[in-house]
């Protein structure tokens, strides 16, 4: 069973889907006239206004907003996806990954317009959104919208499982916590929380979301400045290792750059989502007078999430000489911590508890919105109690096969989504230009 669903993945998750985004990435940087580059300035400038006073309508600040999405694509891909790119792809594949980052800034900024466009309220005055809403609004395939909730769903659900097992497993190596107990705690503060609603979630995130960067950046600054290599020539490798073998002999590239290539785009289009549509459900809790506005909120996730996080695990990795060991790759980051101090390696063990669980955090938001739109939301909030359930089964179950149906559905549930997109670009055209013609912006600029 196992095998047959390793080649279901590798078939789904094969070299033409990270071509497709790759394409679409390239399409909205052109089409919103590079707004990763002319856009920047301001949305740094929206980050750190965040007003909680402002004037429209919404559930979250954009602020809010920004870290509860940031609290589903900044997990342990951050920290163990990183570290696997490199040893499969070698340090050059951290420059596909900023490629990736680049042109994912385009896709999310794009999926968020449409989010903020074709959201709509629930019973009781909330907003939710996401490609589901602009797929069966906007595109009149409300088919394809229900399959997509549905995908989405059993998506988050598997996530949950395997970000709960992640936290139970650092609490039991590091700590030595049954992982029963972990389970049980994960799931009493995941209630208190999630009981809430999704202005509880935005408020713990925009407080969880700076703390748990704060610790693995700092901690990881003293790895990097502890070795003696310069940081400069770390991206001098880089550079060099991403073109290596460039050469083209019968219209082949080289081998190192192909496998630069490939797993440096993978692994950044992964971790900062930027095409699978979860962006969008987020972001269209927030309050913001122009969705463009919140869509600039997106660029800097996606440089925040690839960029930044990604970027110093890669800096930590290659300034710390563990690369051809005989460990798991997984290892990479805590073996450079270890260099530092024995005890510095639950820097990284915190830094992995935390990640894990700010993921948990925003899948249950996934869940409610998708059985919001698949049945109502009185239905969908029952499903905070099910959620509970499943970070105690994660905790305490081996996922082997569910990471590979996860990566499976993902895989599928991409798709959709893009062509949606990319059918609605004259929206996304037409607000970026109303946006960028307004005297208010061209006055922040």
């Amino acid at each position: 069973m196992e095998s047959f669903l390793e080649k279901i993945s590798e078939i789904v998750w094969g070299n033409y889907l990270i071509i497709i985004l790759i394409c679409v990435g390239i399409f909205f940087t052109i089409l919103t006239k590079f707004i990763q580059i002319r856009g920047f300035k301001l949305a740094v400038k929206e980050t750190l206004k965040n007003d909680e006073n402002i004037d429209s309508e919404g559930n979250l600040t954009p602020f809010q907003a920004l870290c509860t999405a940031l609290s589903s694509c900044i997990g342990n891909g951050n920290i163990v996806g990183v570290a696997t790119a490199i040893a499969s792809g070698g340090p050059g594949a951290i420059f596909w990954m900023w490629v990736s980052g680049f042109l994912g800034m385009a896709t999310k900024y794009s999926e968020i317009i449409l989010g903020m466009i074709y959201r709509e309220k629930d019973s009781k005055g909330n907003y939710v959104g996401g490609p589901m809403y602009y797929l069966s609004k906007g595109l009149g395939w409300k088919k394809i919208a229900l399959l997509f909730s549905l995908f989405m769903f059993f998506q988050i659900c598997g996530g949950a499982l395997i970000q709960s097992n992640a936290v139970s497993l650092v609490m039991r190596d590091m700590f030595g916590v049954k992982p029963v107990i972990s389970g049980i705690i994960m799931s009493i503060i995941i209630f208190l929380v999630v009981n809430g609603g999704i202005k509880r979630l935005g408020k713990v995130s925009e407080k969880l979301i700076p703390i748990m960067a704060l610790i693995y950046i700092v901690g990881g600054s003293f790895v990097i400045l502890k070795s003696n290599i310069s940081i400069f020539n770390i991206l001098e490798t880089i550079l060099k290792e991403a073109f290596k073998g460039s050469s083209i002999v019968g219209g082949v590239l080289g081998e190192g750059m192909r496998r630069a290539m490939r797993y440096g785009l993978a692994r950044g289009l992964y971790s900062n989502e930027a095409g699978e549509g979860s962006a969008p459900v987020l972001h269209s809790t927030a309050k913001n007078s122009h969705p463009a506005k919140q869509g600039l909120l997106g660029v800097i996730e996606v440089f925040i999430d690839t960029i930044v996080m990604c970027n110093f695990t890669a800096l930590i990795v290659l300034s710390s000489n563990v690369i051809g060991k005989n460990i798991s790759p997984a290892l990479y980051v805590m073996e450079s911590f270890s260099k530092v101090g024995y005890n510095f390696r639950y820097v990284v063990g915190i830094s992995m508890i935390l990640f894990a669980f700010s993921t948990i955090l925003s899948q249950w938001y996934f869940g409610k919105v998708t059985l919001t739109y698949i049945f109502d939301d009185k239905k969908a909030e029952y499903f905070k109690y099910a959620f509970l359930v499943l970070a105690i089964i994660g905790a305490t179950t081996s996922l082997e096969i569910v990471w590979l149906i996860q990566d499976i559905i993902l895989g599928v549930m991409i798709l959709p989504n893009l062509v949606g997109i990319v059918m609605l670009s004259k929206d996304v055209k037409y607000i970026t230009s109303d946006f960028f013609r307004r005297k208010d912006v061209i006055s922040d600029r």
